[in-house]
């Protein structure tokens, strides 16, 4: 998948972030990529979170992010961390299906567990 302007120019900008401990501000990265945009194609702090977040999940970039702003996550620990993001997230969505359907969290995931079992082909090894 080829990546647009506005993603070249984040992971650009990103680039001279390496590592927690040398995070550019939000604010600083919207100045930035608005500062080297045309005037009709500025674009708000919003659209530029919901690209990052496009270029971590869609095109695995491991772009980390804390109070002091967003950076390249290169260590297994920032990695890890990034992780550890990405986990809650999707475990607090399937926390609310599992609400939905009235079903405790456990029973939920391992019937999710079957369930792409069946949709791949594959089989879950229990202990092993």
């Amino acid at each position: 998948m080829e990546l647009n302007n506005l993603e070249n120019l984040i992971l650009r900008f990103l680039e001279a972030h390496q590592g927690k401990g040398f995070e550019i501000s939000r604010k600083d990265l919207v100045e930035k990529i608005n500062g080297e945009a045309p005037l009709i194609f500025r674009t708000s702090e919003r659209k530029i979170r919901a690209t990052i977040k496009h270029l971590t999940t869609q095109h695995g970039f491991a772009i980390g992010s804390c109070h002091n702003g967003y950076f390249m996550a290169i260590t297994d620990q920032e990695i890890n961390e990034v992780c550890k993001y990405y986990d809650g997230y999707g475990l607090s969505s399937l926390y609310v299906s599992s609400r939905l359907k009235k079903i405790g969290m456990r029973k939920y995931l391992g019937q999710l567990s079957l369930q792409f079992d069946i949709d791949t082909g594959t089989e879950t090894v229990i202990g092993g």
